[in-house]
């Protein structure tokens, strides 16, 4: 299980360099890339939490409002650049 989980949070990790990459190199796509980065992390949440057996309203919620943030403040930060 426990393996399972560290295999998980590195599948997250190579997708999440492979975006912020993105980000960084493509300025045309950020507003798309920093969608995708919170919704890669949202879903990713869901499925951890529902392999586990633990997904509650509390946990979807803390899931969607982190990913919500992260797109805002990328957002703000691509127009500022």
């Amino acid at each position: 299980m426990k393996t399972k989980l560290i295999s998980s949070y590195l599948i997250l990790g190579l997708i999440l360099i492979c975006l912020s990459l993105i980000y960084i190199l493509y300025p045309g796509f950020r507003l798309l890339t920093a969608v995708l980065i919170g919704l890669s992390y949202f879903i990713w949440g869901l499925l951890i939490h529902r392999q586990e057996h633990t997904l509650h309203l509390p946990i979807v919620l803390e899931y969607f409002s982190l990913s919500l943030l992260t797109v805002i403040i990328l957002i703000f930060l691509s127009l500022r650049a």
